[in-house]
């Protein structure tokens, strides 16, 4: 299912720890490993590229569209609700009343920017996104031998480094007996 998501509309929610700092390159990251990817994901900026920003997506998936100096994000996702052949295949990510009325009336899947963050996040606690449930929880899990392995090997340690205890010499020394 198409994806329209408003950028800046998205991007200015309050976030939950796990995407504090999420940007444009970030989101159209995070975007291409979703269940969207594949389906045309456009992520929707007003105006033009920010100083050090990036101008296109870095990602092959998703395409990030900037509305340009004399537009707003709103007319061109509301144009793109228009336009577009299959309307009813069509989510549309944003908050904003005007453009979730257009959608509606397409019969447009509309989802509004806090809702699209909750499964967002779903999506990445998942397996299918590497996740391990809670993205907020932290967990600790045992490694395996070989994983043992390769962190020993990483830091340099081996049986002898193993028999050697640098504090010894302070173990050994004697103590006063008052």
């Amino acid at each position: 299912m198409p994806l329209a998501i408003d950028c800046y509309n998205l991007l200015h929610i309050p976030m939950p720890p796990s995407l504090a700092g999420l940007d444009e390159s970030r989101l159209c990251q995070l975007l291409a490993r979703s269940r969207w990817s594949g389906t045309g994901i456009w992520v929707v900026c007003d105006g033009v590229i920010k100083p050090g920003g990036i101008g296109q997506s870095p990602v092959h998936q998703v395409e990030l569209v900037y509305s340009g100096p004399s537009r707003c994000a709103d007319s061109v996702i509301m144009e793109m609700v228009a336009a577009n052949s299959a309307p009813c295949r069509l989510t549309i990510v944003s908050t904003d009343r005007q453009i979730r009325a257009a959608a509606r009336r397409r019969r447009c899947h509309v989802v509004t920017s806090k809702q699209f963050i909750s499964e967002l996040l779903q999506l990445l606690s998942g397996p299918s996104m590497g996740g391990h449930g809670d993205p907020e929880s932290h967990r600790h899990t045992a490694l395996s031998g070989q994983e043992v392995d390769q962190w020993l090997k990483t830091f340099g340690v081996n049986d002898q480094s193993l028999d050697h205890d640098p504090l010894k010499p302070f173990y050994d020394r004697p103590t006063k007996d008052h």
